[in-house]
C-alpha cells in the first residue's frame, strides 16, 4: 500500500509546504527545546501526543502547555518565560502576526483552520487551508502533525491511530466516514493492524486495537478531560491515555467530570428558557458569564452544539454563546485580562443555507465582528467558529456581527 504522502498527493503544493516547515524545523536553530502548546479537545491533544512522540525520538527536551484560546496577553505570557522553539497547533492559524509580535525566536503553526499567510523569518505555518485544501473536511489536525512528524521520522507510523482519534474527535467523519489525507491516515492505520473498520449502515466506526474499543466512544473522552477539566488539568491524563490507554482512575475522573458537564448545562438551558436567550432580527445570543465555572471555556461551544436544534431555538437565526474566560491559565499562570469567549454555532437548516451559498458563514462573521470590537479570532469554520473579546464587549459583539448580516443583505437584495 502507499504511503500516506504518496497515496495523498493531489497537489504538490501543500506537501512543498510540509517539507518547508519540516526543513526548517530540523535546522532547529534556537536549540533542542521545544515548546508545544495545544488546545485542549480530542484534536488538540491527540496533536500534542503526536509532537511528543517526535520530540522524543529526537532526544529534545519539550514542554506541553495547554490553552483553550489565543489572545495578546497569553502568547505574551506564553514567550517572555521561556526559550527555544514554539509550536502552536490546533490554533493560532490566524493570529501568524500577534504571534510573530512576541516571537524572540521561531515559532511553528501547524494548524488546520483557516490561515492568514505571513512572509517571516521568525513564524512558518503549515496549514492545508493555506494550500487549497479544506482543513474542515480532509485534514485534522492530528493528521497534518502526523504527516508533519512521519515526515521527519517515518517511525511515527506507529501512532496512526492516534490520528485516527482526533480526526474523529473532530467530528471529520460526519459525512459516514473520514476523507481525504485523514482517510489516507486511516489506511495506514489499517495496514498496520491499529484500526480495523466496522459498518454501520452508511457510517463507518474506527475500532481502534490499543483501546478495544471504538474512536467514537474514546475521544469524547478525551475532549471531557481537556475541555470540562481543563482548570484541574485534565488534558494530561488525556495525552496519557493516547499512549497507554484508560485506567480505573482516570474513567472516574471522565465520569465525574461527564455529571458536571450534565449539571452545569441542564442549568444553562433552565437559564435560556427563562429569559437568558436574547434575540435580534438574524441571531440568537446568551452570556453565561461564570455559570460553567470550573470547566474551561471549550464548554461554550459544546453547549452550542447540543442546543442548536431543540425546539425552543430559532431554526434561521445563529447562535452566539458567550463564557468569561478564567484568569489562571494552568501551564501559563494568572493573565492580566478579562475576556469572554464568543462560540459560534448554526442550527440544521441555518447550516444547509450557509453551505449551499446563501447565507454568510461564521467563518466570514464571526472574524469581522471580533475585528470591529478589537477582538481576536481564531478556529473558524463556516458552520463553528471562536473568538475572544473584552468582556464588556459582548453585546457589541452581537451588534457588529448583526450590522454585517444586513450589509449582505442589503447588498443582495
Amino acid at each position: 500500500m502507499a504511503t500516506v504522502f504518496e497515496a495523498c498527493i493531489v497537489d504538490t503544493k501543500f506537501l512543498d509546504l510540509v517539507d518547508k516547515v519540516a526543513e526548517k524545523f530540523l535546522k532547529r536553530e534556537n536549540g533542542d527545546r521545544v515548546n508545544v502548546v495545544h488546545h485542549n479537545d480530542a484534536d488538540g491533544i491527540c496533536s500534542a501526543s503526536i509532537l511528543k512522540a517526535l520530540l522524543e525520538s529526537l532526544g529534545c527536551e519539550y514542554e506541553l502547555i495547554c490553552i483553550e484560546k489565543v489572545y495578546p496577553a497569553i502568547v505574551e505570557k506564553i514567550h517572555e518565560s521561556r526559550d527555544g522553539i514554539f509550536i502552536y497547533t490546533d490554533l493560532g492559524g490566524l493570529a501568524a502576526d500577534m504571534i510573530e509580535k512576541y516571537t524572540k525566536t521561531v515559532s511553528f503553526i501547524i494548524d488546520h483552520h483557516p490561515a492568514k499567510p505571513i512572509e517571516s523569518e521568525k513564524v512558518y505555518i503549515l496549514d492545508p487551508e493555506l494550500a487549497g485544501i479544506s482543513g474542515d473536511v480532509f485534514v485534522s489536525a492530528s493528521t497534518l502533525n502526523y504527516i508533519f512528524a512521519k515526515r521527519i521520522n517515518p517511525d511515527i507510523s506507529k501512532y496512526a491511530y492516534i490520528a485516527v482519534l482526533g480526526a474523529v474527535g473532530d467530528y471529520h467523519d460526519r459525512y459516514g466516514g473520514v476523507l481525504g489525507f485523514d482517510r489516507c491516515v486511516l489506511d495506514e492505520a489499517i495496514e498496520f493492524g491499529q484500526v480495523k473498520v466496522k459498518f454501520e449502515g452508511a457510517k463507518e466506526r474506527y475500532y481502534i486495537e490499543a483501546f478495544d474499543d471504538f474512536a467514537d466512544n474514546i475521544a469524547p473522552k478525551l475532549t471531557t478531560l481537556g475541555a470540562c477539566g481543563y482548570l484541574e488539568r485534565g488534558y494530561e491524563d488525556a495525552v496519557h491515555v493516547c499512549f497507554n490507554g484508560f485506567n480505573e482512575r482516570i474513567l472516574k475522573r471522565v465520569k465525574r467530570l461527564e455529571e458536571l458537564r450534565e449539571k452545569k448545562f441542564k442549568e444553562a438551558i433552565d437559564y435560556l428558557k427563562n429569559g437568558g436567550l436574547q434575540k435580534t432580527k438574524h441571531i440568537q445570543w446568551f452570556d453565561l458569564k461564570d455559570m460553567f465555572n470550573p470547566m474551561g471555556v471549550k464548554a461554550v461551544g459544546e453547549f452550542c452544539e447540543l442546543i442548536k436544534d431543540m425546539t425552543f431555538m430559532d431554526m434561521d437565526k445563529y447562535i452566539i454563546g458567550f463564557q468569561w474566560i478564567p484568569p489562571l491559565v494552568p501551564d501559563v499562570g494568572e493573565i492580566d485580562w478579562k475576556g469572554s469567549k464568543v462560540s459560534g454555532r448554526v442550527p440544521t437548516q441555518l447550516g444547509r443555507t450557509i453551505l449551499h451559498g446563501k447565507a454568510l458563514g461564521l467563518d466570514y462573521l464571526i472574524p469581522k465582528a471580533s475585528e470591529m470590537v478589537g477582538g481576536f479570532a481564531d478556529a473558524t469554520h463556516r458552520l463553528a467558529a471562536a473568538a475572544v473579546v473584552d468582556v464588556g464587549k459582548e453585546r457589541d459583539f452581537v451588534e457588529a456581527m448583526e450590522r454585517l448580516i444586513e450589509d449582505e443583505t442589503a447588498k443582495n437584495s
